[in-house]
């Protein structure tokens, strides 16, 4: 099958990580041939030429966006008109670009088009303009999770969805807020991302014991990019109330982003000595490692990839109840969930503090339930039976 992939951005964090692993798993098996189309150039293209991908970059733009107000009613309304304006021309800009992304499709002869995130700005015009089937893997909660504006309109978003061929949705979350745009006549399919392949789960479960013969200080790990939705503040205040009976802990805080306002409370709360602001960290491998937990804070994780792959590395998770971070973690078995803020979240790091033996199990139980539901041979099987649901009967 010629399977055209098209994504939202060119980096290689979560979403193009998971896309990454799907096209090599399904060319490995002479499945797949896939040919990718991009905004930017970047490290996925980088990669995708490394691998002897076919992928063109066409330049098109998001159709959601951030939208901040302040100030008075008239400084509201004057960046409201901006804030639209802005989206008029990256909608013209995307109809601009459709003959060119149009004839790369022709010139592959491609079977499918199988569209990344929620975020590609180019899907009406795929939709109005290809005949082959349209497959939309939906990764985020665009306004629930990372706050977005839907430039477009949720009209029009939701008629988006309704008119796919197959929706994707990465989680139960996910397929619920899709249902919530288009209603109960979309018939989104879950399938959660492969996020390691069983060899490496192997790999990784004989690294795990390490961490336990250095307990101390017991290290909390927190990595995602720094945003108000991931709880690096909530992480941050609930050590300060964690350090007043249990002063050998330590926070890791990994992610790329502004951290002014962390660096502050940091400060403000007197743990210099407690958290530490690591930064953009490209491997996560040696911190989980070397660290006791993971926290996973952040409200409305369409999934968390950075769950599973601490899940793989036996490292015990608290994550908080919402989104699809339940999904993931069963309470007490191979994870914790915290229902609050960060009081609840300090009962649940002096848990596993005091009971480390608690702590050590959980993350065994993490590693088993990790290989077993998110390794990617499981992942790529289940989107190849969407890609011959679909095909099938065209090619009958």
């Amino acid at each position: 099958m010629r399977i055209a992939y098209v994504t939202h951005y060119p980096e290689l964090y979560g979403a193009n990580r998971s896309l990454l692993d799907l096209m090599l798993e399904l060319r490995r098996r002479g499945e797949v041939e896939p040919h990718v189309l991009l905004p930017r150039e970047g490290p996925l293209s980088e990669r995708l030429a490394a691998e002897g991908i076919t992928h063109a970059v066409i330049s098109w733009q998001p159709w959601m966006s951030e939208r901040q107000y302040m100030g008075r009613f008239h400084h509201r309304l004057k960046q409201y008109l901006g804030y639209e304006r802005a989206a008029r021309e990256r909608n013209a800009h995307n109809a601009r670009q459709m003959p060119a992304v149009l004839a790369k499709l022709v010139q592959w002869k491609v079977d499918a088009i199988h569209v990344n995130s929620a975020a590609v700005g180019i899907v009406p015009g795929l939709q109005r303009g290809s005949t082959v089937p349209f497959i939309w893997h939906i990764r985020e909660l665009p306004e629930h999770q990372y706050l977005l504006h839907i430039d477009i309109g949720r009209r029009t978003y939701a008629r988006c969805l309704r008119a796919a061929d197959r929706l994707i949705a990465i989680s139960q979350a996910v397929r619920m807020d899709i249902l919530r745009y288009a209603g109960n006549t979309v018939r989104p399919v879950v399938i959660y991302n492969g996020v390691l392949r069983l060899n490496d789960y192997t790999s990784l479960a004989l690294e795990s014991e390490g961490r336990w013969r250095s307990p101390s200080p017991f290290t909390f790990l927190l990595a995602g990019l720094i945003h108000a939705s991931k709880g690096q503040e909530e992480a941050i205040r609930a050590m300060a109330i964690l350090r007043g009976t249990n002063p050998d802990v330590r926070l890791l805080i990994a992610g790329d982003g502004k951290a002014a306002h962390l660096v502050k409370l940091i400060s403000e709360l007197g743990l210099g000595r407690h958290v530490e602001l690591a930064g953009f960290v490209k491997d996560l491998r040696p911190l989980f490692l070397s660290s006791h937990a993971l926290l996973m804070c952040s409200r409305n994780e369409a999934m968390g990839r950075v769950t599973v792959e601490a899940m793989g590395s036996g490292l015990p998770v608290i994550g908080h109840a919402s989104g699809g971070t339940p999904e993931l973690l069963e309470d007490g078995r191979t994870g914790l969930l915290y229902p609050g803020g960060a009081s609840v979240l300090a009962e649940r790091m002096a848990a596993l503090v005091a009971d480390r033996t608690k702590a050590r199990e959980l993350g065994i139980n993490a590693m088993h339930s990790a290989a077993e539901r998110f390794n990617v041979e499981r992942y790529a099987s289940d989107v190849l039976e969407v890609y011959r649901s679909v095909l099938s009967p065209v090619k009958r």
